[in-house]
């Protein structure tokens, strides 16, 4: 019998089993910016900042297995506390699963409690999978790094996504002035 998927908040108890699904995304190198994960201590600050200030970070297990992580954190800069910025992973043994749109989902809920009116990214160009999931889920495109990244002998643009959460009260989208 297949375990079943549970998403819930990050546990400090957590850490060493997030850091290597972190480190296995990161080896990849292609969904990324970091080609590894930072060490062990620095993975605990990571995690023990974001509890602290009540930032959404989730973990989805199955078993005892970790098969995914999303996060927002808000921005700290005067003007820009309304936004927060997503990071996420899946484990490549739990991709197409539809484990990333539940982990957005509950993610982007847990940032409009927090407050947040604008979740902001970003993703490489080549990562489509990644890219369908977030305009499915109502990000728009903003903007592009040409050539951002050359790892490998590849080159890849950075593509620039947001979104705006319902009932934020805020400004309306607009498309990005070219």
């Amino acid at each position: 019998m297949k375990d079943e998927l549970r998403i819930r908040p990050i546990r400090r108890t957590d850490v060493p089993c997030f850091r290597e699904l972190l480190d296995a995304v990161c080896r990849e190198r292609r969904h990324l910016a970091f080609t590894e994960a930072p060490p062990l201590a620095e993975a605990y600050r990571y995690v023990t900042d974001l509890i602290s200030r009540k930032d959404v970070q989730i973990v989805a297990v199955s078993g005892n297995e970790f098969a995914g992580w999303c996060d927002v954190t808000r921005l700290d800069l005067p003007g820009f506390g309304h936004c927060g910025r997503l990071g996420m992973g899946v484990a490549a043994s739990f991709r197409g699963r539809g484990i990333g749109t539940a982990l957005l989902k509950e993610a982007l809920r847990r940032a409009r409690e927090n407050g947040l009116s604008r979740v902001e990214l970003e993703v490489f160009a080549s990562n489509e999978a990644a890219i369908r999931l977030y305009l499915k889920t109502g990000f728009v495109m903003e903007g592009r790094k040409i050539g951002a990244r050359i790892l490998d002998g590849n080159t890849d643009d950075v593509c620039l996504m947001a979104l705006r959460l319902p009932d934020s009260g805020t400004a309306v989208r607009r498309k990005p002035a070219l």
